[in-house]
């Protein structure tokens, strides 16, 4: 998986504003779930984890259109890189070479339906380092640090049909494992989104986990 630069993607986001290895113990899919179902639930909102959103819900997103458009070019950066073009141009910037990524609008709308299940129109600039000309969405191109991601440890359907997750935080790049402390608690929706089965997110509270030494 490629590594999205959040040292300086995440830094931008500040001055104004995937994959979950493993397979989850045996008791959290020997009920309502399968492994294969749990560890895709850990992939799932690994997705929001890697692109640093840790505290969020469906209401902030829609709450905060930028940061709608954070996670979902983060996103793509990460794992649908073939997406960008690149050139010499964003905005009022230039450089001598291909170094700014272009990414066509219709993908930010598509990635935020995707995992939110909501119908995205708001397209905006997103800080200094995320450009949107009306046209399309450029940033920086750059590599990037680690990012912690999820190992879902329990999963209970709810009266109201969504499904509260738990889970533990780990850094693969770290050659770390989970380590089945749950500090990640998370609030999921049954959700068929291009014909599959997948979740949109309803909320989801991480507490920090350092990078090991």
């Amino acid at each position: 998986m490629k590594k999205f630069n959040k040292s300086v993607f995440v830094s931008s986001m500040m001055l104004i504003g995937a994959l979950a290895a493993g397979v989850a113990p045996q008791e959290a899919s020997a009920g309502e779930f399968s492994a294969d179902q749990i560890k895709k639930m850990g992939i799932f909102l690994s997705n929001f984890t890697e692109c640093s959103f840790t505290k969020v819900s469906k209401g902030s997103f829609v709450d905060n259109p930028e940061d709608m458009v954070r996670f979902a070019i983060c996103h793509n950066w990460i794992n649908n890189s073939k997406r960008f073009v690149f050139k010499k141009k964003c905005g009022a910037e230039t450089s001598e070479f291909d170094s700014f990524a272009h990414l066509d609008p219709k993908f930010v709308a598509e990635t935020i339906k995707k995992y939110l299940d909501y119908d995205f129109k708001e397209h905006r600039s997103s800080s200094d380092y995320i450009v949107y000309d009306k046209h399309t969405y450029c940033i920086p191109a750059a590599d990037g640090e680690q990012t912690p991601y999820v190992q879902v440890v329990s999963a209970k359907k709810q009266d109201d049909g969504t499904i509260l997750v738990k889970g533990s935080s780990y850094y693969p790049d770290a050659e770390e494992k989970a380590d089945g402390n749950v500090n990640v608690t998370a609030v999921i929706r049954p959700y068929k989104w291009n014909g599959k089965n997948t979740w949109s997110l309803v909320s989801m509270d991480m507490d920090p986990k350092p990078f090991p030494d």
